[in-house]
């Protein structure tokens, strides 16, 4: 091993200057205004072909001649050209320069000056998030980039985020943005590796991203991987994290909870269920915490090893990322692997060539079902644990009618792998007319996706059952692209053409039995079983796209942007299959006008405005086809026969869902970039709206797809940041972002309204929790609302309702005297108003402090969890809140928590448990310190980092999290409600990273 690694050190010391021996020797370093070494600076002998690139430590090496000049450049610094003069060594201080470090962005097929682009776009650097122990995409988005909302909606590792990039558009699509990683249009962003991205560009209005055509609508975040560097470099990046409840309900101990069910018996006329002496031994002894059965300190670790180097023509990167999460919720947790290499080729000084090579294997395990924690709340206290068996107490006799909790923990498996490979290869050629260069790019996507459940005897009932779902995934993708560059004295010109065409195949199968006869091999053996289910399934899209985009400037200072797509899908009929998506944008650098100059004031002045249309293909590729499904049928008392009926009917009509989109921005820039203030308006409007419609039964019955109806969303964005501090040694670099949102149904065709539901409210719910009306945004909640208990000067109000003083009082809305469906309202709204993000970065020498918030303000969440362990019904009997103490009484009448009454019915689909689920949020603190390099003797460099992940949270919520909620990502009209979710977990986590 000690061999290996002095051969390593040898190669890594010669590397850099084996191809260029010459006169003299050169070494040096180069440093950053923070006197910290800086990696991959590129240094040029002048007038030659030789030179070689900083290595992490900011150190080089190469031959020169005494006479020569050497060239030092990095992007975002100002180069410099120092002459050798007969020196061996020459250390080099580079100043940053602000305005180049945002230069240049990645935009739809290309690349242009940020102060050319005309649309709405946001860039993420890598500085940003470089200080935080992330580990997913959704992680590094949050909080960083005004009009983009992320919520982790599943706390549990490798959980679901909501990414939405101002606001939804659909009621039946995926609202989340499309992904663009290295070109591959459609990636999934659960297999990007933060530790592997180069770049991040955000593309929010339809100016930016009408290029996407028929799936531009929701938003675009583009994602470039790191790539090589001349010369040797070996990374290895180390973390582990200890992970803790942010919070946990305050329930009753054992001895009062046991009072307050005897009193509650009292009340009712019941019989008491607990003696005197059980409670004093209840109060002594304590009793079953389940909270803490069912929670535990989770941990984790990350591990990252990254190999870059090569020459002058061809560089390479190899990385490989292990990640392994204990959740915080026992027996649950979720792995995951990376493999990425990057290959760039310069073949001659026309022909390049490039290829990405990236697999992915996660696994999740009982990362999505949160029967634990609902059961956690509704298990009495005073129920042991454990039997006398030595086995899970196997039924409550006070509070929950379900399994115990541990079941729900160890007499289950859910499980979900996927296994991703992504291959990508490009040739760019410059053609021999001048200006004219072309692209070509092949990609083809292949995941495996394994859905395994498995249920034991307990939770069954004895009866264990399991399913296996598969699904294999085929995506190709071709795009050949045609760029054009002209500069005419003021006049400049960039031009882009491109045919692309991508290609989607899904094949799955899926198998469940009930009735296992040996359950003790779950999910891996379902052949021995009384009743079993098969089906498969099949489905394939293909998409066509002619697009071509023109950039034009004058002076630099008067811009203009026009760009149109014609997407062709499969997914609609041959008359409605084509759609154009234009756009518009104009651009004015005011900052440019001898007028502004004059003032000294700004160095950047931009106004810019943009119209566009995107669209989205929110069916499934069959949805302009009629259906038809299986049944049995049994003729003349015959055994049953398998028979083929009508299912949904197609609708051959069907078109593209269509969002235009309107926005205005203004970009400032004081004192060489020190201070940029950017601000926007947007307002886009969603029209051909794609809802499921009923069809009467008398004409045949079922849904069928239909565009009607109309979604509004506009806001406000603004974005301030800066260096406020850079003196001493001491550099604050600040970033604040603020975003309203406005969110409204317009029109559901001819419907008044049209109610949606999650199913994760079973037992709790009488009606659809949510409800889709003109002028009320997606995400509103259809529910009862909540007056408080009826008080004793309202005995005769109560009794008009067969109630008495004490029992919860609901909103009578059409005065018929009794509580329905029909009084049910709007009562909350789940879209929040407005989102924002807060990023500090304060360094000194060798030490890095980053601080993090990031909030969510004007959303509303519908807490069952505490419905299900605070009303006293249903499948959980008993209070089990601390809250119950505060219950309606004689002495305490102005209570609005119910009394113990035999009249008492309650409704938890009201205002009642509707609370506000704004919050600020302290995401992270982190502390790094970069050891001196003379520490391993200039040959290395080392950062040790400590940090804090959701340290704080200030909202008025009363559940662990507000940010967490039951329903997935895959819908807006049903979010928000929190039943069982697993939430965030406040993370602290102990880090290395180092270099050679």
């Amino acid at each position: 091993m000690v061999k290996s690694l002095k051969l390593l050190f040898f190669l890594l010391l010669l590397g850099p200057g084996y191809s260029f021996a010459q006169t003299n020797r050169v070494t040096g370093k180069v440093t950053g205004p923070d006197n910290q070494g800086l990696p991959g600076v590129n240094i040029q002998v002048s007038g030659t072909t030789t030179g070689t690139s900083t290595d992490v430590s900011g150190n080089f090496s190469l031959n020169a001649a005494s006479n020569a000049s050497l060239v030092f450049s990095n992007i975002g610094y100002v180069s410099q050209t120092i002459p050798v003069n007969g020196r061996s060594v020459i250390n080099v201080q580079m100043a940053e320069n602000q305005k180049t470090l945002s230069e240049v962005v990645v935009v739809g097929y290309g690349t242009q000056r940020k102060t050319d682009v005309t649309g709405a776009l946001t860039a993420i650097s890598t500085k940003e998030f470089a200080q935080q122990p992330v580990t997913r995409l959704d992680q590094v988005l949050q909080g960083r980039a005004a009009g983009v909302q992320v919520t982790q909606t599943n706390g549990a590792p490798g959980g679901d985020a909501r990414i939405r990039i101002r606001g939804a558009n659909s009621v039946l699509g995926n609202n989340n943005p499309l992904y663009i990683v290295d070109g591959f249009v459609g990636a999934d962003f659960n297999f990007v590796n933060p530790n592997d991205i180069e770049t991040i560009q955000i593309l929010k209005d339809a100016a930016s991203t009408s290029i996407y055509g028929s799936r531009g609508a929701n938003g675009v975040v583009i994602i470039t991987t790191k790539k090589g560097a001349r010369g040797l470099k070996v990374n290895y990046e180390g973390q582990y994290g200890i992970s803790e409840n942010i919070k946990r309900y305050d329930v009753l101990p054992a001895g009062e909870f046991a009072e307050i069910v005897n009193a509650r018996a009292t009340a009712t006329g019941s019989n008491l269920p607990f003696t005197a002496d059980q409670i004093a031994q209840f109060r002594q002894n304590g009793g079953t915490d389940w909270q803490s059965l069912v929670f535990r300190t989770g941990t984790g670790q990350q591990h990252q090893v990254t190999l870059s180097g090569g020459g002058e023509k061809t560089t390479f990167l190899i990385s490989g990322n292990y990640l392994n999460q204990n959740g915080i919720v026992n027996n649950s947790g979720f792995k995951r692997y990376i493999l990425r290499t990057n290959l760039n080729t310069q073949i001659n000084n026309d022909l390049s060539f490039r290829i990405n090579l990236w697999g992915t294997r996660s696994q999740n395990h009982n990362t999505l079902d949160g029967g634990a924690i609902v059961q956690a709340l509704a298990w009495a206290p005073t129920t042991p644990a454990y039997g006398s068996d030595g086995q899970p107490t196997f039924t409550d006799p006070i509070g929950s009618v379900f399994r115990n909790p541990l079941d729900f923990l160890y007499d289950q498996s859910i499980d979900a792998n996927r296994s991703s490979i992504n291959l990508n290869g490009g040739l760019n050629y410059k053609l021999p007319i001048k200006g004219f260069s072309v692209d070509l790019q092949y990609a083809v996507n292949y995941l495996n996706a394994q859905n395994l459940n498995f249920t034991g005897k307990r939770l069954s009932n004895n009866v264990p059952n399991a399913s296996r779902y598969s699904s294999e995934q085929i995506t190709l993708q071709n795009t050949n692209t045609l760029n054009y560059d002209l500069k005419v004295g003021d006049h400049s010109i960039n031009a882009v053409a491109v045919l692309e065409t991508q290609q989607f195949t899904d094949r799955n199968f899926n198998a469940s039995a009930s009735g296992l006869r040996f359950p003790q091999l779950g999910y891996n053996n379902i052949g021995g079983n009384t009743a079993a289910t098969v089906s498969s399934g099949y489905q394939k899209w293909t998409l066509l796209s002619l697009l071509g985009r023109v950039n034009y400037s004058y002076k630099d200072k008067y811009l203009l942007t026009a760009a149109v797509r014609r997407d062709g899908s499969s997914k609609f009929s041959e008359a409605n299959r084509h759609s154009v998506f234009p756009s518009l944008a104009l651009g004015w650098r005011l900052s440019e006008e001898e007028f502004i100059k004059n003032l000294g004031v700004f160095s950047n002045l931009k106004l810019r405005g943009s119209w566009g249309m995107t669209g989205s293909q929110a069916i499934n590729p069959y949805a302009t086809l009629s259906t038809y499904g299986t049944t049995n049928v049994a003729f003349n008392n015959s055994a049953a026969t398998a028979g083929v009926i009508l299912g949904n009917p197609g609708n051959p009509d069907l078109k593209w869902e269509t969002t235009r989109q309107v926005d205005v921005g203004l970009e400032m820039e004081f004192w060489n970039g020190r201070l940029r203030i950017e601000a926007d308006y947007f307002k886009k409007n969603t029209t051909d709206l794609l809802l499921n419609v009923a069809i009467p039964s008398y004409a045949g019955g079922g849904t069928q797809y239909r565009n009607v109806g109309e979604i509004e969303n506009k806001g406000f964005e603004f974005s301030i940041g800066g260096t406020p501090i850079d003196k001493g040694g001491i550099r604050w670099e600040t970033n604040l972002n603020f975003s309203t949102l406005q969110n409204r149904v317009i029109s559901l065709g001819n419907l008044p309204r049209l109610g949606t539901g999650t199913g994760v409210g079973a037992g709790m719910s009488t009606t659809n929790e949510f409800m889709l009306m003109p002028g009320e945004p997606l995400g509103s909640y259809w529910g009862l609302r909540y007056l408080g208990t009826f008080k004793p000067n309202e005995a005769d109000l109560a009794a008009r309702f067969g109630r008495v003083p004490g029992d919860p009082h609901y909103e009578d809305l059409n005065g018929d005297n009794t509580i329905t469906t029909d009084d049910f309202q709007i009562i909350g709204r789940a879209f929040p108003k407005a989102t924002g993000g807060w990023n500090n970065t304060v360094s000194y020498k060798g030490l890095t402090l980053n601080v993090f918030f990031n909030g969510v303000f004007g959303v509303d969440k519908l807490n069952y969890t505490r419905a299900a362990a605070l009303s006293g019904s249903g499948d959980a009997r008993q209070f089990i809140l601390s809250e119950i103490r505060d219950y309606y009484r004689p002495g305490n009448e102005t209570s609005d928590i119910p009394a113990f009454t035999r009249t008492y019915q309650p409704f938890t689909q009201s205002s009642r448990f509707l609370e506000s689920g704004s919050f600020v949020r302290l995401k992270n603190v982190s502390l790094s310190y970069n050891v001196p390099n003379s520490f391993l003797r200039n040959k290395a460099n080392i950062r040790v980092f400590v940090s804090a992940t959701n340290l704080l949270t200030f909202t008025d919520y009363k559940g662990p999290d507000p940010e967490s909620a039951r329903v997935g990502s895959g819908t807006d009209t049903a979010i928000g409600i929190d039943y069982g979710s697993y939430p965030n977990s406040k993370t602290y986590t102990f880090g290395l990273n180092l270099g050679f």
